[in-house]
């Protein structure tokens, strides 16, 4: 039993919440650590919890949290969905930002180890979900020693975790020619890759997270 974590990385504005404007809501669960609008028609995307007119609460897709405990039950909860075999995570690396300034005053290095124990934790519960389920981490990224890479709090925290090292497939949002499309892989100093034939001959696609999806349920039937 294993689920498929996928990384996908990019500056803000290189089109990453707007790769997932293909999905079908109702066979996704998206986790907002950021609160913020869907940059597309966003139809049957709903904010779970949100008060409704008459006092009850919405049903919906869309989860608000920075929290890691809540991320790390969030992802084991999928399980217990009937329909859904997606879960997003939408800046993903606000998650360990978050905590980290929330233990600011916090002295010694023994809160990096947690941290970064924290976002491995996370990272491995996606991969202890059965073989159907997906989890797409969304992160934006920074330039690490002339390398790019996904974006943490720093040094000591790269010093104790490199997110990338579990993860078979990390795609690269990038704006080319006026279009956002996704680096399927890069140079020496890029962190993109994937399975040679997930998706042959390419090295860029349309950023269409769902495209992908496919890509890889096809790709996984065939194992």
């Amino acid at each position: 039993m294993m689920g498929t974590p996928v990384l996908i990385l990019g500056d803000s504005g290189a089109g990453k919440s707007y790769s997932l404007r293909n999905f079908n809501p109702d066979d996704v669960m998206l986790l907002q650590c950021i609160p913020k609008m869907l940059p597309f028609k966003s139809t049957g995307w709903k904010l779970h919890g949100k008060q409704l007119p008459d006092g009850s609460k919405q049903r919906g897709n869309v989860l608000r949290s920075d929290n890691w405990e809540t991320v790390l039950d969030t992802i084991y909860r999928m399980v217990q969905s009937k329909t859904r075999r997606v879960l997003i995570i939408d800046d993903f690396q606000v998650v360990m930002q978050h905590e980290n300034m929330n233990r600011a005053y916090q002295t010694g290095y023994a809160k990096f180890t947690e941290m970064a124990d924290h976002i491995w934790r996370i990272i491995m519960a996606a991969t202890e979900l059965p073989d159907d389920f997906r989890v797409y981490f969304l992160a934006h990224t920074e330039e690490t020693e002339g390398k790019i890479r996904m974006k943490t709090t720093g040094k000591m925290l790269n010093e104790k975790l490199t997110p990338e090292g579990y993860f078979s497939i990390v795609l690269r949002a990038i704006k080319k020619d006026g279009k956002h499309v996704f680096l399927i892989k890069g140079d020496d100093n890029d962190t993109a890759k994937a399975p040679p034939d997930l998706f042959p001959d390419q090295t860029e696609m349309d950023n269409d997270l769902h495209a992908v999806d496919v890509a890889i349920t096809e790709f996984m039937t065939e194992l």
